[in-house]
């Protein structure tokens, strides 16, 4: 049952890396496109700031897509009723807001690094919630989704802002 649920947060990301709207513009690095090999690698997180976040580094999901991603990389892990996943990607800010299966997007600041909030999908209440910042390595998106079984009444949005702050410090700017 949590794999299901784990499926819908991916299924968020395919989505968005589908994106159906071209955009002009990419992350870059000395003012040329990023390559996937230059984009920050999500599954270098230590166990430390993971434990702090309340993730479950033995829980450790290397390859959350199923299938290679062109532009994106990504990580997951199990926390108390739900997931964390953090993604790099290709992908600028304007694709995400441009993105129909993103909404009710927010200006946020997590520390001191401004970012933009977002929810996925169309299920009342929510139950995925992602925090996006921009960076030299690529836009970095930390998720919180709820177990498909996990009935309680909690944000997804709470989840992913009480995480933040423990990865902000170690993202790139």
């Amino acid at each position: 049952m949590r794999l299901v649920g784990f499926a819908a947060g991916v299924c968020a990301v395919v989505a968005l890396a589908g994106c159906s709207t071209a955009v002009d513009g990419q992350p870059e690095a000395s003012g040329t496109p990023l390559t996937k090999e230059q984009l920050f690698d999500p599954c270098t997180v230590s166990d430390r700031v993971l434990q702090a976040a309340g993730a479950d580094p033995a829980t450790k999901d290397d390859n959350p897509f199923s299938v290679p991603r062109a532009d994106w990389k990504g990580c997951a892990w199990t926390a108390n009723g739900y997931f964390i996943s953090l993604f790099t990607t290709t992908k600028t800010m304007k694709e995400f807001r441009a993105n129909d299966y993103l909404h009710d997007f927010k200006d946020v600041s997590i520390g001191d690094r401004k970012a933009t909030q977002y929810l996925l999908g169309t299920k009342t209440p929510p139950d995925q919630c992602g925090i996006a910042f921009e960076s030299a390595q690529g836009t970095i998106t930390l998720q919180a989704s709820k177990f498909v079984d996990n009935k309680a009444s909690t944000d997804p949005c709470q989840l992913a802002n009480d995480a933040a702050p423990h990865f902000v410090t170690i993202l790139p700017q």
